[in-house]
């Protein structure tokens, strides 16, 4: 169960530093807040902008019945310049409509200042 979740994390992030909207990976009903901001489109993860990598440095899963509460770190690089930036996520993933994957209901991130 753990795969399934860190790919579709893993997807929204890369999809970020491309400034793409990977809606499938979203609800469109998700809350999403980056730095104390909501957000409706790419970025939405904070820290994170076009022309870098993401890697996600650790996180923590927890499953309740239909619900997965993933608390992550993630380290945003552009190679470049050199800029890195460090986030955290807290996010929610509830099972798709027709019980194939994981899409994203909440995302609230911050970047240290």
């Amino acid at each position: 169960m753990e795969e399934p979740v860190t790919a579709v994390l893993t997807a929204a992030l890369a999809a970020d530093g491309r400034l793409e909207p990977a809606d499938s990976l979203w609800s469109p009903d998700a809350t999403v807040i980056a730095n104390g901001e909501p957000r409706d489109g790419p970025p939405r993860f904070a820290g994170i902008a076009r022309g870098g990598e993401v890697a996600i440095t650790s996180s923590r899963l927890e499953l309740r019945q239909t619900l997965v509460w993933v608390y992550l770190e993630y380290r945003w690089l552009v190679m470049q310049t050199g800029v890195a930036k460090e986030g955290k996520a807290t996010v929610l993933l509830t099972p798709k409509p027709n019980g194939l994957g994981w899409v994203i209901v909440h995302a609230h991130s911050s970047t240290p200042p």
